[in-house]
């Protein structure tokens, strides 16, 4: 997990052993503070183990950067002298290098695997982040290193990591890269089949599928949104939101063909199971990151008295909100602006944008789905909007009721 305090440089923290290390990410790469591997991981005072780094001729760089500095104020660890001023950073190759020497070898895997999860984390962090340049990078290089820590054999471990390259070079549109990671990803997928599971293959199909819709083939496009649709049905059912992206997937490509008729077939399967999950959410009044349960009275909690919760996280809700107003909009067009299938939409965005925090433009939506299920006459409708609007506005941050 990436940390970072005011002005000082960002940190990972990495777990090793007893001891926590923290990775500071300098403009000279990532690297760890002599000092605090001195006392933490070798329970040695930094001064005799500067000599020993000297003597031992190990690479090392002094720094009197004010961002890694001010890191080491934050993190608590003291200076390395108090005549020079400035700190000692090593690198995670030397690290590796005094971890051999020392005979600590117990800790070399640990510790490879330690730095593969935070350039992973890292990677996908850039990714959601938009930022693919600096992602790809950090992607290709976990994919090395996590070939270094599972040889001699590929293993399925990898399979993640190709993914992670796969996606970074979709997102700068490089095809043939992205290709090339996705086939490695199917060819280890082929080789352990038993270790492949339905989540993957989901993941897997869908980045095809986004690789086709950049090269504009539509029907491998719709074939590979299909199975993902499929794996992610088998793990999760047929009605859950999670399948719902592969819908929206398969909805575009129609559109991009001019296909209205098929696409919003295939959209309102997107606005049905959203509908129907948000609506139940909201009058159970759970949230989106934990399970609220219900007491039993004596402060234990009763397995059967659990709540749903959704899957997705707060950001991943908001790209939700971006689909579903995309629906409203083709539906608009379609249909007319007055129409039942926009009111629909506009129900289901709006308890969505609910789920999110953003009451008010959640209060717009639904106020519009109830207008327009009331000018249609539908008083059953309207009042399903308008007893969602009530629990809308009786739910606060203060009281939670």
């Amino acid at each position: 997990m990436v940390a970072m305090t005011t002005e000082a440089v960002p940190y990972s923290t990495l777990q090793l052993g007893e001891a926590t290390l923290h990775f500071l990410h300098t403009a000279m790469g990532r690297m760890f503070l002599m000092a605090e591997v001195a006392g933490q991981l070798f329970r040695e005072n930094p001064g005799t183990f500067s000599k020993e780094l000297r003597s031992g001729r190990y690479g090392k760089v002094h720094t009197e950067s004010r961002g890694v500095l001010r890191a080491m104020s934050a993190l608590g660890i003291p200076p390395e002298s108090q005549v020079v001023e400035g700190a000692t950073l090593i690198s995670p190759q030397v690290l590796e290098t005094l971890l051999r020497d020392r005979h600590m070898t117990a800790l070399l895997q640990p510790f490879r695997l330690a730095l593969l999860r935070l350039a992973s984390q890292e990677a996908a962090q850039l990714m959601a982040a938009g930022d693919y340049e600096a992602a790809l990078p950090v992607a290709v290089n976990a994919v090395k290193q996590g070939q270094e820590v599972y040889k001699p054999a590929a293993s399925i471990q990898l399979f993640p990591l190709y993914l992670l390259a796969a996606q970074a070079n979709l997102g700068l549109k490089r095809a043939r890269q992205c290709e090339e990671f996705l086939g490695l990803a199917s060819w280890l997928a082929l080789k352990e089949p038993g270790l492949t599971t339905n989540v993957m293959q989901s993941q897997l199909s869908r980045l095809f599928g986004q690789l086709y819709a950049m090269e504009e083939k539509g029907t491998e496009a719709i074939q590979s949104f299909a199975e993902d649709i499929y794996f992610c049905s088998l793990e999760h059912g047929p009605r859950d939101v999670r399948t719902t992206l592969g819908y929206y997937n398969i909805a575009k490509i129609f559109e991009s063909q001019d296909d209205k008729a098929k696409a919003l077939a295939y959209l309102g399967q997107v606005i049905t199971i959203w509908l129907d999950t948000a609506l139940r959410l909201q009058q159970n009044g759970t949230g989106t990151e934990t399970a609220q349960r219900k007491s039993t009275g004596n402060g234990r909690t009763s397995p059967d008295a659990q709540t749903e919760t959704l899957p997705l996280g707060k950001a991943q809700l908001s790209e939700v909100v971006g689909m579903l107003d995309d629906a409203c909009n083709l539906r608009e067009e379609a249909h007319g602006a007055n129409s039942g299938a926009v009111a629909e939409a506009c129900f289901a965005v709006g308890l969505v944008r609910s789920l999110v925090g953003d009451v008010q433009a959640a209060a717009r939506d639904l106020e519009r789905a109830g207008s327009i299920y009331g000018a249609l006459r539908e008083p059953d409708l309207e009042q399903r909007v308008r007893s969602a609007m009530i629990r809308l506005f009786s739910v606060t941050p203060e009281t939670g009721r």
